[in-house]
């Protein structure tokens, strides 16, 4: 851009040998050299490479160059992506959408083109369409708007172009935006700013700028680049030299991340691309050539041919034929290091041999994953080799695990049967026991053992006897006589009567004397039978204890029985699984031995390119 050189592209440096020494430094570091203005068309295509790149947030930032700043807002980048979105959610309509397309056809040719009759219309064109935009909450034409009074010389206004992003600035933090994009904004925004303070050669401010782009984004390194800058033009050249040296690692940061990733893509934007290489587009870096000698003298090994033994080391890997090691990953490894390594094998770049350490991991990691998967199929042919020990101790193991839960469940069913045997016989015990004291309590309430009652029944059949007694002692006492007469009747009755009461009245008193032996028998007939009852109970209950005892001492043999001979089986597991570990132990040393030494033979070679 014509524009920008006005003020600040042609600085005195003093002296032409001091700017020969700074180019020299490119030249011997990165093998590159003042460059002209850059074409346009050129840097759009850079960015479309840049932002298909699929990069973590740390790593994801393009350098914005004071010259061709007003380009970055045609570029295809998330941030402009994510800031459409924005506006077409935010401002609806038919007009605004073709308002907004005008603006941003309009000043794409302005910073594009580089005929000065066509920027003046351009710009003339966008202004106008930006002024027809009466919404005050569309920061993207504000933007457009301070670009333009910076960079475009019948506008320009660093009063209007400061207070253009100032606005945007504090409008940006009222509007509802995802805090990533809005600050990806303030870090932009805080970049114009120093820019615009650069072309007024307002070295302070335009560093004041720089350091709060800074704090918005740490890893900034656009700002730091500038920041250095300011910071040379004030004669802080300490401070320059502490933000170059963070630029330059940050690109050796980005380098490693593409080779970790295996993105060859990554890996060559990166290194065609390094933010280190914008500081030798600028003249005015020269005052600071003895601190930037230093900052890559650091950085730089001794030896230069650092690549080029990667490349060899990597032929020597190719040439051991192992290819039956490689898995997927070493396999995507090998692809990448076969892209990149022989590619920049003869480069002294300061920035690939900073890189090396990360050049040499990879290759190591090529090493170690075919050693380990050298490894990995010996030490499978032992494991296949022992299995059978394994199944063998597995086996005994398992068996005699099962026989200990046989043994515990054994002894719980043991008792559980013990007990339910003694509950049974207790029960019927009990219920035997039962029905003698019923037989005991019931024997007074008997007929049969009732002395009452049987002295009852015996009377009442000893006065049937004596009645009849009676009759026949006084029927005996008159049958050898025979009455003549009447008068004779009297007597002869009165005769019948005194005879057969007295046999009547001995019959009845031999039968009283009968009733009363015979009730006593009953009393001692019932005693007796009462006496036999409460022995017998006695005995059941003696019987019981006994049968009890019988029970337990008969299951506890049994269990005793049952133990040892588990306890034997189980012993016989346990010493078969015992030995058979033993076998295992003395074959599995002497297989890993064997197995190491042929790992050795494998991969001897191969270890000895990294040692």
């Amino acid at each position: 851009m014509a524009l920008v050189q006005e003020k600040y592209s042609n600085p005195a440096i003093g002296s032409e040998m001091l700017l020969s020494k700074f180019i020299k430094i490119g030249k011997d570091h990165f093998q590159i050299a003042p460059r002209n203005d850059s074409d346009p068309i050129t840097l759009i295509k850079e960015s479309i490479r840049f932002f298909s790149l699929d990069l973590p947030a740390e790593i994801k930032e393009i350098f914005i160059s004071y010259n061709e700043a007003p380009l970055f807002w045609i570029f295809e980048s998330s941030l402009l992506t994510q800031i459409e979105e924005f506006m077409k959610f935010n401002f609806k309509g038919i007009a605004y959408t073709e308002l907004h397309k005008q603006m941003k056809e309009n000043y794409s040719r302005w910073a594009t083109t580089k005929l000065k009759s066509e920027r003046e219309y351009y710009s003339t064109t966008t202004i106008n369409f930006i002024e027809r935009d009466v919404n005050k909450h569309n920061f993207f034409k504000m933007i457009l708007k301070g670009i333009i009074f910076t960079y475009q010389s019948t506008y320009y206004s660093p009063t209007k172009a400061l207070e253009m992003f100032t606005e945007t600035f504090d409008l940006i933090n009222t509007l509802r935006i995802n805090e990533h994009t809005k600050a990806e904004i303030k870090y932009i925004l805080k970049l114009y700013t120093g820019f615009l303070h650069l072309k007024e050669n307002d070295y302070v401010s335009a560093n004041a700028a720089f350091k709060d782009a800074i704090e918005i984004k740490s890893q900034g390194c656009t700002a730091k680049i500038y920041a250095a800058l300011s910071e040379i033009n004030l004669d802080n050249e300490d401070l320059a030299t502490y933000h170059l040296r963070e630029v330059f690692e940050y690109d050796v940061q980005r380098l490693s991340i593409a080779l970790k990733t295996n993105n060859a893509g990554m890996f060559n934007y990166f290194f065609r691309n390094a933010f280190i290489y914008n500081v030798f587009y600028d003249k005015d870096f020269a005052k600071a050539h003895d601190s930037i000698q230093l900052i890559l003298n650091e950085h730089r090994p001794l030896e230069g041919d650092l690549l080029e033994k990667c490349k060899e080391n990597l032929e020597k890997i190719k040439k051991k034929k192992l290819d039956e090691y490689y898995d997927e990953e070493i396999t995507k490894t090998f692809a990448f290091t076969e892209k990149i390594i022989p590619v920049y094998s003869r480069s002294r770049s300061t920035l690939l041999l900073a890189a090396y350490p990360e050049f040499r991991k990879k290759l190591n990691s090529i090493v170690e994953g075919i050693v380990s998967k050298v490894k990995e199929k010996f030490y499978a042919e032992v494991k296949e080799s022992l299995a059978s020990y394994d199944v063998v101790i597995k086996d005994n193991l398992s068996a005699e695990k099962h026989l200990l839960e046989e043994l515990e469940s054994f002894k719980v069913k043991s008792k559980e049967m013990l007990s339910e045997a003694i509950k049974n016989l207790q029960a019927n015990y009990d219920s035997e026991a039962k029905i003698l004291e019923e037989k005991i309590e019931q024997l007074p309430n008997m007929d049969r053992y009732n002395p009452r009652i049987s002295l009852a029944n015996n009377m009442t059949y000893n006065t049937v006897i004596a009645f009849i007694v009676f009759f026949i002692g006084g029927m005996s006492s008159y049958s050898n006589r025979v009455v003549d007469n009447a008068s004779e009747f009297n007597s002869i009755f009165a005769q019948v009567l005194i005879s057969g009461s007295k046999w009547g009245a001995i019959s009845f008193l031999l039968g009283v004397l009968i009733s009363i032996a015979m009730a006593g028998v009953i009393v001692m007939e019932r005693f007796d039978v009462k006496s036999k009852l409460q022995r017998k109970l006695n005995y059941l209950r003696i019987e019981k204890e006994h049968t009890i005892a019988e029970i337990k001492e008969t299951s506890q043999h049994k269990e005793k029985i049952m133990v040892e001979n588990m306890n034997v089986s189980i012993q016989l597991h346990k010493k078969r699984a015992e030995e058979m570990k033993g076998q295992r132990t003395a074959a599995e040393k002497e297989q890993m031995a064997a197995a190491n030494q042929k790992i050795e033979n494998t991969t001897a070679d191969l270890i000895k390119i990294f040692a």
